[in-house]
């Protein structure tokens, strides 16, 4: 095409038809901006093209982190439960004619807890490289922000209060032998104690705020594990489009 216009315009300038050389000139000009025109164009739809699979891979991997973040919340939320069930059954030692053989090691049982666990790779990875522009819909892009805001917020709050009402509160009370068990020669733990009633108060509010710290990461686990629902379904509706 650009040898057979390059031969006209020759015989054109040969013949000195001016006004017709003008015309192929622009002709050719015209032709190579659609040539560009439509490489650009090529290019435009070869980058979109890429950045949807890009988008749908990225989608999916977040969708993979949001399965197994359920199953951790879940699994969070069970041994809460769990926790929260054991403090009821030591509520009975604070009967007087209970044994209390097996109450300490009952309550070095709830100086256990269970860390929370965020898995964040993929959010981790879309911030460090700035992918986050791939997420087209920005209301799904706003949603997936706030919900790792979120998953933060939960974090800090389970593991503050393991810290804090856990480890700090209750593990001493339950190390410090407040409630003053005793072992006989043969290193068994004595069955006869008689606790005052200071010391059942103080067991029982122990046991209270032990149970606060579970009963506290208990709801909010279950908010994020509502929101986490919410989320994968957003994600699915968008993958479908």
């Amino acid at each position: 095409m650009v040898s057979a216009i390059r031969k006209i315009r020759k015989r054109l300038l040969e013949q000195n038809r001016f006004n017709r050389y003008i015309f192929y000139a622009i002709g050719e000009i015209f032709l190579v901006v659609i040539g560009i025109l439509i490489a650009l164009q090529i290019n435009t739809w070869s980058k979109e093209n890429q950045n949807l699979k890009l988008e749908k891979s990225l989608l999916e991997d977040f969708k993979s982190d949001l399965i197994i973040q359920k199953e951790l919340i879940n699994e969070q939320i069970d041994y809460e439960i769990g926790m929260m069930a054991q403090i009821d059954s030591v509520r009975q030692f604070m009967s007087p004619n209970f044994k209390k053989a097996t109450l300490p090691q009952k309550l070095h049982e709830l100086t256990a807890r269970r860390t929370f666990k965020a898995n964040r790779a993929t959010f981790n990875n879309m911030i460090a490289s700035g992918s986050v522009n791939l997420i087209s819909n920005a209301s799904l892009q706003n949603t997936i922000i706030r919900y790792f805001q979120r998953l933060d917020y939960v974090e800090s709050v389970v593991n503050n209060n393991n810290l804090f009402m856990v480890d700090s509160n209750f593990g001493e009370f339950a190390s410090n032998n407040a409630m003053g068990f005793q072992i006989d020669k043969i290193g068994k733990f004595v069955d006869s104690v008689e606790f005052t009633n200071e010391q059942r108060y103080l067991l029982d509010m122990q046991l209270r705020y032990r149970n606060g710290a579970s009963k506290s990461i208990t709801a909010i686990s279950e908010v994020l594990l509502g929101l986490t629902d919410e989320l994968i379904n957003t994600i699915d509706v968008e993958l479908k489009h």
